[in-house]
């Protein structure tokens, strides 16, 4: 076997170690919570150990997640740029939301009234 990491598992390892760290989560209680030691998940995040589908999508559940956001860029969904602009905006500033939801149902609501 290659010592060689993949580029995709790097890149993996790297998004979850991110989405780990914004979450608030140690490597030891994500390792808890999907009953692997607290080194498997330091080997994912160097990129070193692979990740299966399931395993992905279960560590993008326990961190609260989508599984896209643990997939490199190229792989997720394209978004028109400004949609994909005004969702990143959502995205780091949460407090909006609800204020973007009312405007859009009001905007919403006055087309149907014409």
């Amino acid at each position: 076997m290659s010592g060689a990491v993949h580029p995709y598992d790097a890149a993996l390892g790297a998004l979850l170690r991110e989405q780990r760290l914004d979450a608030l989560v140690k490597q030891r209680d994500l390792a808890e919570a999907l009953h692997v030691t607290r080194a498997t998940v330091t080997r994912w995040e160097q990129g070193i150990r692979g990740l299966n589908v399931a395993t992905l999508l279960t560590l993008a559940d326990t961190l609260g997640i989508p599984g896209s956001h643990l997939l490199p860029e190229a792989h997720r969904e394209r978004l028109d740029p400004t949609l994909a602009a005004i969702v990143h905006i959502l995205l780091t500033r949460p407090d909006l939301v609800p204020t973007v939801q009312a405007m859009l149902e009001m905007l919403i609501e006055d087309d149907a009234g014409e």
